[in-house]
């Protein structure tokens, strides 16, 4: 036995402790935590190394472990209220703003140390503005699906029941433009003029430039035989600045509506240049041919033939139109909804036209293509599909927003094909299996069908 000095070989917590923190300053924040539990083990009651190890596990994202260990310093030693600073700043972490909330205010109410007071008066008021974000984000997620399904009425002719929606938006909150624009043209549907005119100046009151009020204006107009405030109002769209593409085509239809052949020539080229739509070059071409500039007109329809694929359109029919207004000095017109088949019956003449429109339609928004396109390949990646199925499951897209941001387009295509089979096919499909098929649990498959189910089947929401 050796005599003298007797060492200690067992380290203290304090040690550990200390070593702890220097890894730690190295950034060393796993080799921390070991030596700061080793500390702990030591001892148990140990306020400071608790806290300091706590704020580590916090750090690396073990929010549980962390929160046991400050909730047993709030219990054990209450007036240690940089504890509940601690939860605040976890449960922030966490996404859970409540809680969050419950302890800083706890702290701000019981504590003096001003270390602390300023990150905790600053964090609280971020969680308070957030949640006022969050409950407004959701108000407006409620009047965009009322919005979207007005708008799916309206489109589909049910004008009384597309009134009801837009109203209860408006009740709500009466600054949504599109929702008074919409009510202005539900009300022009049911043959209630006046009454379109009264909500689109009502958006004008406020906004004199929007596009969708002033076109639907001067189309109202023409349509009651208002020379005078037409020209005004037509005055009035042909000086508004647009920049947004959407603009850019509703103005573009009003006045393919109102026949305003000089004032198309320009605006058509310009969409075509945005959109790369050849429909956008057939436009141009015919306001060119209706306003006597015939060679202009027939260099577009030769380039279109050359390189574009246009079945819906016969080029040879407007080409043989602009040679023999050439030949004969005849004054001639075509309407921008002509095709060049002469056979159409009258039904299929209204078809066409109704075709058409949504052709042009169907670009205020490449967004809406673009994602309906991920979609169906998305199903065609699951499922082998023949034409009949592409062209049904279309249909079905077509019924929904799908220019809205944060889609799971996963999720949408399985409702989609799950409607298509079970509701337009009549066939025996589960919504289980159809979920496993695409890859996705059955509560994702559940949250989106409810979300759209109204919207696909045609169902009041």
């Amino acid at each position: 036995m050796v005599k003298g000095k007797v060492i200690n070989l067992h380290p203290t917590s304090s040690r550990f402790f200390k070593i702890g923190i220097k890894h730690y300053e190295r950034g060393e924040i796993e080799l921390a935590i070991e030596r700061l539990k080793r500390a702990l083990e030591l001892d148990s009651k140990n306020i400071e190394i608790k806290f300091n190890l706590a704020g580590l596990l916090a750090q690396i994202g073990d929010f549980e472990s962390s929160n046991k260990l400050l909730t047993e310093l709030t219990t054990d030693n209450p007036e240690f209220y940089d504890s509940l600073f601690g939860l605040g700043c976890n449960f922030f972490e966490m996404g859970k703003l409540r809680e969050a909330k419950h302890f800083l205010r706890r702290y701000l109410k019981l504590s003096n140390n001003t270390e602390f007071k300023e990150a905790a008066e600053d964090l609280l008021d971020f969680i308070e503005t957030q949640q006022e974000f969050e409950r407004e984000q959701k108000e407006m997620e409620k009047l965009t699906k009322l919005l979207e399904r007005g708008n799916f009425l309206l489109e589909n002719g049910r004008y009384e029941d597309a009134v009801k929606y837009f109203k209860m938006i408006l009740a709500k909150d009466d600054t949504i433009f599109a929702a008074r624009n919409n009510l202005s043209l539900a009300y022009f549907y049911m043959g209630e003029i006046e009454k379109a005119i009264h909500e689109a100046k009502k958006v004008l009151e406020i906004d004199k430039y929007n596009v969708y009020a002033n076109c639907n204006l001067a189309f109202f107009y023409s349509t009651i035989g208002k020379t005078k405030e037409l020209k005004k109002q037509l005055k009035t769209i042909l000086e508004l600045k647009t920049y947004d593409h959407k603009d850019k085509i509703k103005v573009l239809d009003t006045l393919i509506k109102l026949n305003q052949h000089a004032a198309i020539v320009d605006r058509a080229g310009e969409l075509f240049e945005i959109t790369k739509e050849p429909y956008f070059k057939h436009i141009q071409a015919i306001s060119l041919y209706n306003t006597r500039q015939y060679i202009k007109a027939k260099k577009i329809w030769k380039d279109l033939k050359k390189n574009y694929n246009m079945p819906e359109i016969k080029i040879d029919y407007f080409l043989k139109k602009v040679d023999d207004v050439m030949k004969t000095f005849k004054k001639d017109t075509i309407d921008y909804f002509e095709t060049g088949f002469g056979n159409l019956s009258k039904l299929e003449e209204k078809e066409f036209r109704s075709q058409l429109q949504k052709h042009i339609d169907m670009y205020f928004s490449q967004t809406f293509e673009e994602n309906a396109k991920r979609i169906m390949d998305i199903i065609a990646e699951n499922v082998k599909l023949n034409n009949e199925d592409k062209d049904g499951i279309s249909q079905l897209l077509n019924t929904l927003p799908l220019e809205k941001q944060g889609l799971n387009f996963t999720a949408i295509a399985a409702i989609v094909y799950y409607v298509y089979k079970k509701y337009l096919l009549g066939q025996k499909v589960k919504q289980k299996d159809v979920a496993e098929r695409f890859g996705i649990s059955q509560a994702v498959f559940s949250k989106w069908f409810r979300e759209f189910k109204g919207l696909l089947l045609g169902e009041d929401v």
